[in-house]
């Protein structure tokens, strides 16, 4: 990945420091530069979203204990484009003063969070969003 770095700023430093280089290798070397640029942010990309994955899997299988939770209601389901991989959904949770913002890949738990009426428990850990529970409301007497 970071080789594609080092041949991007290599063809971009020859472009820049040769002055006596011809045009047509100029516009060879700031070409080959841009296309390793490229391909290193695309790598970077690809490698972005597979830890991402495996935070998520890491997530999930830690104790339910451990995790980080609060007390709030589902907003909305963002249907937009995710930067992220496609097995993540992206959910926002409004706590009572501010909306949080949390990817999840369980659809039970998308399900659950998004038919809920009441408040939840809402447990995550790094934006990546485990399991929700609803809290039952008790009828005064």
């Amino acid at each position: 990945m970071f080789f594609h770095l080092f041949a991007a700023l290599l063809f971009f430093g020859i472009s820049i420091s040769v002055p006596a280089i011809p045009e047509s290798y100029l516009a060879a070397s700031v070409l080959s530069g841009f296309i390793a640029l490229l391909i290193f942010l695309k790598n970077l990309y690809q490698h972005v979203n597979n830890k991402f994955l495996m935070e998520a899997r890491k997530a999930e299988k830690e104790n339910i204990i451990n995790l980080s939770t609060f007390k709030g209601k589902f907003v909305s389901i963002r249907n937009e484009e995710s930067p992220l991989s496609d097995e993540f959904t992206f959910m926002i949770f409004h706590d009572g003063s501010i909306e949080i913002p949390l990817f999840c890949r369980n659809h039970s738990v998308i399900q659950k969070a998004a038919h809920s009426t009441n408040e939840l428990i809402v447990y995550y850990k790094d934006y990546i969003l485990v399991n929700v529970e609803e809290i039952e409301k008790t009828p005064n007497p």
